[in-house]
């Protein structure tokens, strides 16, 4: 009997390669990444036993063929440009992680799939006032009330050697004299590793945490102004920090999420300035897994 085939939506994403990475390795599966551009992602991701197929969670005729013969899928998808919506090009949280969720529980249900796990939000909350977390907890409550066996894991701050957040960080830290924080910099957050969050997946497709709702965050609680102190160190490039007040970033926000690319939202302001920490416990407990403390996890900027 041949192995059973997982589906990776967002595949070519930042946690989706990581989760398809971590499933290789483990060589228990035949796995299948779904990408806009397939091409380009098997010249990124080229490993035995993947593959990659075309579709996109906002064209749900394009889900049925790729999640053939599926018997789990991962949905791991983020818009470009998030947490910046782009309307004119459909790249919204509604239309990517409410509806395009949507769509791919009912593709896995018609391709007959045993298992369906959602790489959600740790401020996920579909009463929430902003379109994000709103979007992904309504999500969640459709995968819930879909009929499927389902897990869904609410990262933190999810980082490693191809993240944007703290890559970006350790790279302006290079060029810029003072250092930039948005809001207060007492935003609280957890960072988990990336690889800590794939090895949860591939525990979940062996059973565990079955129909079971899980915060994701690193073992270290912490506010920006310390996450960015913690990269400092460990890059050994110390600079003073200046806090950029919310309102002059709402205020930017509100002009440039009018142009053709936008590239700031007010509501982006509100997602990277609020809180995103975790209770762990229920996760260690019914996973059993080490995760990473933030100055280990990091030794790649080193």
């Amino acid at each position: 009997m041949g192995q059973k085939t997982v589906v990776i939506a967002g595949g070519s994403g930042f946690i989706g390669r990581a989760i398809i990475r971590r499933l290789a390795a483990a060589q228990g599966w035949s796995i299948r990444g779904l990408s806009r551009f397939p091409e380009r992602a098997r010249k990124r991701l080229s490993l035995p036993g993947v593959e990659f197929a075309q579709a996109e969670v906002t064209e749900p005729s394009s889900l049925a063929p790729a999640l053939k013969d599926a018997s789990a899928v991962v949905n791991a998808v983020q818009f470009e440009g998030y947490p910046i919506e782009d309307p004119a090009r459909g790249l919204t949280f509604e239309s990517v992680d409410y509806r395009g969720t949507l769509a791919l529980l009912e593709a896995a249900k018609a391709a007959r799939a045993e298992r369906f796990i959602y790489i959600s939000g740790v401020s996920a909350d579909e009463t929430s006032p902003h379109p994000g977390f709103r979007a992904k907890g309504m999500a969640e409550r459709a995968i819930r009330e879909s009929g499927l066996d389902y897990t869904i894991f609410r990262p933190s701050l999810v980082y490693g050697p191809e993240d944007k957040v703290i890559n970006n960080i350790a790279k302006a830290l290079r060029f810029v004299p003072i250092f930039a924080v948005p809001g207060t910099g007492k935003q609280k957050l957890q960072p988990v590793m990336v690889d800590d969050l794939a090895a949860c997946v591939e525990l979940a497709l062996a059973g565990k945490g079955r129909n079971g709702t899980y915060d994701v965050g690193g073992p270290d609680a912490m506010t920006f102004d310390e996450l960015v102190g913690v990269v400092m160190e460990v890059t050994g490039r110390q600079r003073p920090i200046v806090h950029v007040p919310e309102g002059l970033m709402r205020l930017a926000g509100a002009v440039m999420e009018k142009l053709p690319k936008p590239v700031l939202s007010r509501d982006a302001v509100t997602f990277v300035t609020a809180d995103s920490v975790c209770n762990i416990e229920p996760l260690m407990k019914g996973f059993g897994i080490r995760l990473t403390p933030l100055r280990e996890g990091l030794g790649y900027l080193a």
